[in-house]
């Protein structure tokens, strides 16, 4: 790798691993777990980065291949908890720290390929074909999910209704 390289790959990795950090969490990785499987993304990252590079989203190679790492280190540990610690509400703007409590707590009760198409779709901005993509699925399938998925959460989510006495 020339010094060129070198500066594009350092301009990239501050930003990228943050944003794939916080995508991990959102889609279920423990706090914990995330920076580890970020970091292992990115050792992957580092001698294909003149490839990746020329990628339309070499955002979408780190998430495909940090979302395996950690579907494989997950199924040699036991059963972890989804949500290990709940990010600070300033991460989201607008968001109170009781309606980002609610909303991580009614992702986690998802069923995990229904997390994944509405972190991806809401959160991480993808349109389904590229979800589909990423995710190696039928994009009939990603719609099918984003629809389960926005309903149970609309139901999880509702506010409670008071009767006026």
């Amino acid at each position: 790798m020339g010094l060129e390289q070198d500066a594009a790959l350092g301009d990239y990795y501050p930003l990228a691993y943050r944003r794939l950090i916080g995508t991990l969490q959102v889609m279920g990785v423990p706090a914990a777990d995330a920076g580890e499987v970020a970091q292992e993304a990115f050792v992957r990252l580092i001698p294909r980065w003149d490839t990746i590079r020329t990628y339309e989203s070499p955002d979408g190679w780190l998430r495909t291949v940090a979302w395996r790492v950690w579907l494989n280190r997950r199924r040699k540990h036991a059963r972890v908890s989804l949500v290990d610690e709940v990010p600070e509400p300033a991460q989201v703007p607008g968001i109170s720290r009781e309606d980002r409590t609610s909303l991580l707590a009614a992702l986690e009760e998802l069923p995990e390929g229904h997390r994944e198409v509405v972190v991806l779709h809401y959160l991480v901005d993808l349109p389904v074909a590229r979800i589909a993509d990423e995710l190696g699925v039928a994009p009939g399938t990603v719609k099918s999910r984003l629809s389960r998925a926005r309903s149970a959460l609309a139901a999880t989510l509702a506010p409670l209704e008071v009767d006026d006495v």
